[in-house]
């Protein structure tokens, strides 16, 4: 019996006891509901939607994330509309007003009504199910908010908040055009202004960055690779712990046509890193740039005029009102944006408006693409198909590492990149400044008084200006390929990757701490000298291999470092010496010393005497500098600052290093990426006596997956669990589960599903 049938019955003999909304009514009255799924919760508030189509499947998420974190949900839809001014005030340094400008440009430029309405079978115009599954998003979330009334939110933080409230379809898409993450480029587009404009220069932003604090490990394992021999995965990104990069634990099941788990983020119903029954992926923060600029040469009589192709050509105007909220009262307040050919003007300290020399950003837009990419990806049937599918819509932001069924692994950078060459760059970079993004930032700043500077188009470019997919980073091999955010020029050892532009990364220089432990791991476990249980990997190793906690820096350094401390002779290092000699280098909860490592490594004491060798790129940079006097003077620091926030330096480390959940101190184990952790965690500042009390961002999803006989095993975990709800059950119960080093199961099947709901509603309309 289908999902909308079970749900006809069940409300005809509920009849008289109908559900918000009168769905009994109708469907005692012959009528399908418009929108039917089943939530099944299974442990840790996991839910499960079952539909028998993608726009139940969308009303059952919405519904579920709405109860979960709803506030989030809200606070998100309040950027898109531009009224963080109205309802929060202007914010630190304006930046709500920064916020709001920059969303209300985008609205008024009708782009989203224009792909809306764009020629269907177009990767640019969502498909029937794509729209389905906005709509019945819409609807999951307007429903939960109809039943909770205006102060049936359990959440404080948006209780009866005039903020919250309905949501259209228009909405949605909105959303998905403006992005989930938080741009950098707000504050340099909404401050740009002519000189002698409303914004002073001494108030621009420093610089432009387009990810920051973000970061992940990936590992696809193949045949070869593993004790099965078929594929296997680890996912493991690092993600900021609170705000809108959240993830969300989700599963969806359309019966005989889809079976896809793994996270969304909160407030979008896209499963973005999981598996099927055939394929499983991740994704990992990119080196290559999906921007560049524009230099313009400006009209010196007229500073909103640039010069292209022999011509003054004026920037277009897009003035803005807003409504901001300052001592309680509402001002209105209203400013012009300039947008160009290329894109709209941007202003920070390193490119500033003058009255001579300006800059464009120009960054190729996905669009409303996610929804059908991510659609696309849950029913590819292997890493081939995978591949075909990111090709056809550019659409992801990051890296792609995927495993098969058949043990085949797949490695890609397949956005959409700006088609700028060595040879383009070269020709087209003009000014010092110029040369110096390119050379040293990657970051191409182009001639824009030139068509000839403009990027070129590939024959299977989906976006005009972008390299077309097939001259993309990309691999398939039947070993491994890894990922930890440097270039795509290691991901396997044994095949460097070469000859791409400068634009996605670097070749031939050296790889981070975490990027080399993360390759040293996948060598000892495949050759059985990890002292784990035989060779290669499985679903058990490969859990044993991530909670392993160890610690790269502290491997090539401790020793000397010890060794070190001792010869100096200095009284109030001794103690420190004996406590770091014998740490076991790991980054346990019971590890004595980890902390006193990290603040040695932070201040700038990981010193190597080894250079880098890009014949032995896993290995080098090695030995620890003791000649250099920045090392002891390192340790010196981090002992100093444990004496005086009065801090043991003896301490374990999960009496100093924990997330604070209400009242309760959850430990937390793993260490920073740049002393060579792999399992990652980025804390926040170091508190007297108590240590460091939350974490930034830094394992959020752990996830892995192995392909059997049988179909896929799975089991993972989201650090800082499902809800950001104070009074839910599930604010902190995965944390803790991560503290012990556990798993959940994520129960791909239905039957698994089944056995382990411990929470189930139908809901229609």
């Amino acid at each position: 019996m289908s999902i909308k049938a079970t749900i006809v019955v069940l409300t005809v003999m509920l009849a008289g006891c109908a559900a918000a909304g009168g769905t009994a009514d109708k469907a005692a009255a012959g009528s399908a509901p418009h929108f039917s799924a089943e939530i099944r919760r299974t442990a840790f508030g996991v839910p499960h939607i079952i539909a028998d189509d993608f726009g139940g499947i969308g009303y059952g998420f919405g519904y579920a994330s709405a109860e979960d974190n709803i506030c989030e949900i809200a606070d998100r839809m309040v950027t898109v509309w531009g009224q963080r001014a109205e309802f929060f005030g202007p914010g630190s340094g304006d930046s709500n007003i920064e916020s709001d400008l920059y969303a209300r440009r985008l609205v008024q430029t009708g782009e989203v009504e224009r792909l809306l309405n764009g020629p269907a079978g177009s990767p640019d115009t969502p498909s029937a199910d794509a729209r389905a599954l906005a709509r019945g998003y819409v609807a999951g979330i307007n429903r939960y908010l109809k039943e909770a009334g205006a102060n049936g939110i359990t959440d404080p933080r948006c209780k009866g908040k005039p903020w919250v409230h309905p949501l259209t379809e228009m909405d949605f898409w909105r959303h998905m055009f403006i992005g989930q993450s938080t741009t950098s480029f707000v504050a340099p587009i909404a401050q740009a202004a002519p000189p002698a404009g409303p914004v002073r220069q001494a108030a621009l932003a420093e610089d432009i960055q387009e990810v920051t604090e973000l970061g992940s490990n990936a590992y696809g394992l193949g045949k070869e690779a593993t004790k099965g021999g078929r594929g296997v995965l680890l996912g493991n990104p690092h993600y900021p712990w609170e705000g809108v990069n959240r993830f969300y634990r989700s599963h969806f099941i359309i019966p005989g046509k889809l079976n896809i788990v793994g996270v969304s983020y909160v407030g979008m119903p896209l499963i973005r890193m999981g598996h099927n029954d055939k394929l499983a992926w991740s994704n990992t923060v990119s080196t290559a740039r999906r921007y560049g600029y524009y230099e313009l040469t400006l009209n010196p009589a007229d500073p909103t005029q640039y010069r292209y192709e022999g011509q003054w050509v004026p920037m277009t105007r897009t003035p803005i009102t807003l409504q901001v909220l300052r001592n309680g009262r509402l001002e209105s307040q209203t400013r012009t944006l300039y947008a160009t050919r290329w894109g709209p003007m941007i202003a920070s300290r390193t490119f500033p408006w003058t009255v001579t020399r300006a800059f464009a950003l120009r960054q190729p837009q996905v669009g409303l693409r996610d929804v059908d990419q991510y659609m696309t990806v849950w029913q590819s049937r292997s890493v081939r198909d995978m591949r075909s599918a990111l090709g056809r819509y550019q659409a992801y932001r990051f890296n792609t590492t995927a495993a098969d069924a058949s043990g085949e692994v797949f490695f890609g950078d397949m956005g959409m990149i700006p088609n700028v060459s060595r040879a383009l760059a070269a020709s087209c970079s003009l000014s010092d400044l110029a040369k110096q993004q390119w050379s040293s930032q990657r970051i191409p700043v182009l001639d824009g008084s030139r068509a000839a500077c403009d990027w070129p188009t590939d024959p299977d470019s989906t976006q005009p200006g972008v390299f077309g997919a097939s001259k993309t980073p990309q691999l398939f091999r039947t070993d491994y390929v890894t990922q930890s955010n440097d270039s795509y020029w290691l991901t396997n050892p044994t095949q460097p990757m070469t000859g791409y532009s400068p634009i996605f990364g670097d070749e031939a220089t050296a790889r981070s701490l975490r990027t080399r432990l993360g390759l040293d791991q996948v060598a000892k476990r495949i050759d059985g000298s990890d002292g784990l249980d035989g060779r290669k990997f499985d679903l058990k190793t490969l859990q044993q291999v991530f909670y392993g906690d160890r610690l790269l820096g502290a491997e090539l350094v401790r020793d000397d470092l010890v060794a070190l401390c001792r010869r100096s002779g200095k009284a109030k290092l001794q103690a420190a010496c004996g406590v770091l000699a014998a740490w076991d280098t790991r980054t346990n909860l019971d590890s004595r010393g980890a902390h006193l490592f990290h603040l040695f490594a932070d201040a700038g004491g990981l010193k190597f005497k080894v250079p880098f060798n890009p014949a032995d790129p896993v290995h080098t940079p090695n030995t620890l500098d003791t000649a250099n006097p920045a090392v002891l003077a390192a340790l010196e620091t981090a002992v100093d600052k444990l004496a005086e926030l009065r801090i043991p330096v003896d301490a374990k480390l999960g009496d100093v290093q924990a997330s604070t959940r209400g009242a309760e101190r959850v430990p937390i184990h793993g260490g920073a990426g740049p002393d060579g952790a792999f399992n990652v965690v980025d804390v926040d500042k170091l508190e007297p006596e108590k240590g460091w009390t939350q974490i930034k961002h830094g394992a959020s999803w752990i996830f892995t997956v192995e392909f059997t006989a049988r179909g896929p095993v799975s089991q993972g975990v989201l650090t800082y669990s499902e809800s950001v709800n104070p009074g839910s059950p599930h604010y902190s119960d995965q944390t803790k589960l991560y503290s012990r080093k556990g798993w959940d199961d994520l129960r791909f099947t239905e039957a698994e599903v089944r056995k382990g709901t411990e929470s189930r509603k139908l809901i229609s309309e």
